[in-house]
């Protein structure tokens, strides 16, 4: 694969080919439809451009853009044989277990949390959503582990931030890393990403499920490694076995080859890649119609 080139592009630059570019297109509906998007990076047969719409600051919250990194750090550890993703979460999780709790965690799998089928309530563990000030414990990992989990906890997926906190939690009691530390050691400092924080529970862990703040272009390339098959700029970062597994079973990314793939985050952000026509889309907005703008991806495609 050829190196990623940026390319920049002003709100403001004029086309002059007859046939707009993707990224003109996009900004034009855009601002018609008063969307307050912020970037949207495409990146193209290898060639990356940004445009930049309504004036911000250079990174975003992804929201659950996040929980596509968590996979990807997963993924790292299973193409390690650290664990594989069908294996059983509770030997990593057994000592932080209360006395009294659930039989069922015992039947858990990790791929079962990946996947929201680990019995969680809706919405659990949400700090977008809730104040998290209001919990009855600053110990995150202490509110999921005494949860009770049904007996049918695989039967339903139930989407929960809960979920990616305690993969998160997973990855420190594999590799006595924390998932931020891990993710940019393997995958952000090498993909050269500008910059990237992230929001931590009181305790100092990632959140996992959201707060991973990063510009767009950066979040685009996680897109290409995916569209890449796990290779980026020549190297690989994880398997291709890895990458076809989390398509196919959906670990947060959900689509198929001819639409295409994608994650999409709280409040308008968005991450899409589409083998068929080697493109990725990232987008950072405030609440725009995603629907709308990816309607004239497929369109332009």
């Amino acid at each position: 694969m050829r190196s990623i080139i940026p390319i920049l592009m002003s709100a403001g630059l004029a086309c002059s080919a007859q046939v707009k570019p993707l990224l003109e297109q996009l900004k034009d509906i855009a601002i018609k439809d008063n969307m307050q998007v912020y970037n949207i990076c495409e990146i193209k047969d290898g060639v990356s451009r940004t445009i930049s719409i309504t004036p911000s600051s250079n990174c975003h919250n992804t929201y659950s853009v996040a929980k596509a990194f968590v996979v990807t750090a997963i993924g790292i550890l299973d193409d390690r044989d650290y664990f594989d993703v069908d294996d059983p979460i509770y030997p990593f999780i057994i000592d932080f277990l209360p006395k009294d709790h659930s039989p069922n965690w015992r039947k858990i799998k990790i791929s079962d949390v990946m996947t929201h089928r680990c019995g969680f309530p809706r919405g659990f563990l949400d700090i977008d959503a809730q104040n998290a000030t209001k919990w009855s414990s600053t110990d995150y990992l202490s509110l999921i582990l005494q949860l009770p989990i049904p007996d049918n906890f695989r039967d339903n997926a139930s989407y929960s931030d809960g979920a990616f906190y305690l993969l998160s939690r997973l990855v420190t009691e594999t590799i006595d890393q924390k998932l931020d530390d891990f993710l940019a050691k393997e995958l952000l400092v090498p993909l050269q990403f500008r910059e990237f924080a992230f929001s931590k529970c009181p305790q100092g862990y990632p959140i996992g499920a959201t707060g991973m703040y990063i510009t767009t272009e950066d979040m685009a390339k996680l897109g290409q490694l995916y569209l890449q098959g796990g290779v980026y700029d020549g190297k690989r970062y994880l398997s291709k076995r890895f990458v076809d597994k989390v398509l196919a079973r959906g670990f947060e990314f959900h689509g198929n080859p001819k639409d295409g793939y994608a994650k999409g985050g709280m409040a308008g952000q968005y991450l899409h890649f589409n083998p068929r026509t080697n493109r990725v889309i990232a987008i950072h907005s405030w609440n725009a119609d995603i629907k709308k703008l990816m309607e004239c991806v497929a369109k332009f495609d």
